[in-house]
């Protein structure tokens, strides 16, 4: 199972008579129930959805994903104004139980859970 999920919709009509626009129509409109073959038609203007701009949307599966936090990715001179250095801590590993408040805490570097890398598998 892919841990991507896309989300397409289909916007403005690009059909055209003589160069010009044909009707207009900003948004696709299914003129039919999933699965049938009217689905395929704009209500709004009745071309058929190949006439119309289609937007594809990837987003992470939150419920299929498996989350992972990596290296410590927090500057500890940021608030004396130097250069980048950070403390080398390779993977984050929970200080406490999962549910605690100190599961957010490092054990290796003390750092919040928000500082390190955030990988999905």
């Amino acid at each position: 199972m892919s841990k991507w999920r896309e989300i397409v919709t289909y916007g403005m009509c690009v059909n055209k008579i003589n160069g010009e626009p044909k009707d207009h129509c900003r948004h696709f409109l299914a003129g039919g129930e999933e699965g049938t073959p009217e689905a395929f038609f704009c209500s709004g203007c009745g071309c058929h959805v190949c006439f119309h701009w289609k937007y594809v949307k990837k987003e992470i599966d939150m419920s299929t994903a498996i989350v992972k936090y990596g290296k410590c990715l927090k500057n500890h001179m940021a608030h004396m104004g130097g250069r980048c250095s950070l403390d080398g801590c390779g993977e984050f590993m929970a200080a406490g139980e999962e549910g605690t408040p100190e599961a957010l805490s490092c054990s290796a570097c003390g750092c919040h859970r928000s500082f390190h890398d955030k990988d999905y598998l």
